[in-house]
């Protein structure tokens, strides 16, 4: 089993955001430095929900800073809020800066705050995704001698007369994943050969959504090695805390999971022509608003023998990588310092493989 740290810490306000930012940033160091095999970031904007907003550039902080050989996971990055070609060009110079330990997921998002923000519509995301994704590999995979590509997505267009600069580090560009839920998206992510990103839901079913994607991927035309790695870094994401006793752990949970639910229904409540329970679970998946299912779906927590015993659920199926979120909730510092401690102390050294 890989880990990799999650960050992911939401804001209540400016105040908080250079805290926050720094934490962040410490917690990363700490848990690479202790044997996380990567770091994952995310994508959000002005809702709160993530306080640094850009991955890319968080990313290219972090990687001279973490042990070598550290894998960066963008999970994810989300196309229709890209000029495509743009992000053509921050997923190789990324690759570059981290020296090709680098996987770039992409997923359709879909937060209303974030899609008002920067002038787009999440209710036509999913096309949209789909579009501007064929017109990223087509940029990526332009040479010199290509005919000019003419490009344009619902909100622009443009033509590329030469080629996306840089190339990656490697390779033409970093290997890519996709953030899905779904069964059928887990297919189509096998038949690119891409790595899976998923989460918010239970061994039971993401054995199912393993399989199917394990199977779709062996007849993608990989050579057998490279399914194998693309099994290593595909990944389940969880929210985890640790305290004590679970008796503990449930109880501070729970009321963070208020917090949680307060700030969503906010969030989501601030754009007045989305506001339906519907758009909100196609965005999220489970909520914290149902805090059983959230817990049982998106959430390890407890002790740390109890935590041990959940992961090894995950591994027992299949999964080989997963991205830990320890910094969530509005938790301060100290709370979310004493539960990655008990992980890195407890935990982890029961997984621990070598950094490859």
């Amino acid at each position: 089993m890989r880990f990799s740290i999650y960050l992911n810490a939401q804001t209540r306000g400016p105040q908080e955001d250079v805290p926050i930012i720094e934490t962040l940033t410490r917690q990363a160091l700490e848990a690479t430095a202790a044997g996380f095999h990567g770091v994952a970031l995310t994508e959000h904007h002005f809702s709160g929900y993530n306080t640094y907003g850009d991955n890319f550039m968080f990313a290219a902080h972090l990687a001279p800073q973490t042990p070598a050989g550290t894998k960066f996971s963008l999970a994810v990055a989300v196309p229709p809020l890209h000029n495509p070609l743009r992000l053509a060009q921050k997923c190789n110079l990324l690759d570059v800066l981290t020296r090709g330990e680098l996987i770039v997921g992409f997923a359709a998002g879909g937060s209303p705050v974030e899609y008002a923000g920067l002038g787009r519509d999440p209710g036509a995301r999913h096309t949209d995704m789909m579009h501007n994704l064929e017109i990223l590999e087509a940029a990526l995979g332009k040479t010199l001698e290509d005919a000019p590509l003419e490009w344009a997505t619902t909100f622009e267009r443009g033509t590329l007369h030469t080629r996306i600069m840089p190339s990656g580090f490697h390779r033409p560009h970093p290997p890519f994943a996709r953030a899905t839920q779904s069964d059928s998206g887990a297919e189509w992510t096998g038949r690119k050969g891409w790595y899976l990103f998923t989460a918010r839901e239970t061994p039971a079913a993401l054995a199912d959504r393993w399989r199917v994607y394990e199977k779709s991927l062996r007849t993608s035309g990989l050579a057998t090695g490279m399914v194998e790695e693309r099994l290593d870094w595909s990944m389940v994401q969880k929210q985890v805390y640790l305290a004590e006793t679970s008796a503990e752990a449930e109880r501070d949970i729970r009321e963070r999971l208020v917090l949680m639910a307060d700030h969503q229904k906010r969030s989501f409540g601030l754009v007045s022509n989305i506001r339906d329970a519907e758009h909100m679970r196609s965005v999220v998946g489970v909520t914290p608003q149902k805090p059983d299912e959230f817990l049982s779906h998106a959430m390890i927590i407890g002790d740390p023998a109890a935590v041990r015993e959940q992961i090894r659920e995950y591994e027992a199926i299949g999964i080989r990588h997963m991205a830990l979120l320890f910094n969530y909730g509005f938790m301060s510092t100290e709370v979310a310092d004493r539960s990655l401690r008990l992980f890195l102390e407890e935990v982890l050294p029961e997984f621990a493989t070598p950094r490859s």
